[in-house]
């Protein structure tokens, strides 16, 4: 990847993750909190089934978008749901 092109894709990276862990922050109720691209559903407490499905309704309607359920099924991390909003979103 070209280095311009390459720094823009970091910079959506970083907007994205920001984005996440806000709807993050307020699906949990949890102001304070602090995810990664390494961050799973499993690292975070209060993060369940039930907010998983919040969490991924928000993202879909922040960045325009419907997940397919094999989509979701196939998210292991922060960064791999990321990757789907840079691919399928509109920033």
């Amino acid at each position: 990847m070209p280095g311009k092109q390459r720094g823009l894709h970091m910079v959506n990276r970083t907007k994205i993750l920001e984005s996440i862990q806000d709807i993050v922050r307020n699906e949990l109720g949890e102001p304070e909190l602090v995810i990664d691209e390494r961050t799973t559903a499993a690292d975070v407490s209060g993060w369940d089934s039930l907010t998983h499905v919040q969490i991924i309704v928000a993202v879909e309607k922040k960045f325009k978008f419907r997940l397919k359920a094999s989509e979701v099924a196939q998210l292991e991390d922060v960064s791999s749901l990321i990757n789907l909003v840079i691919t399928r979103g509109t920033l």
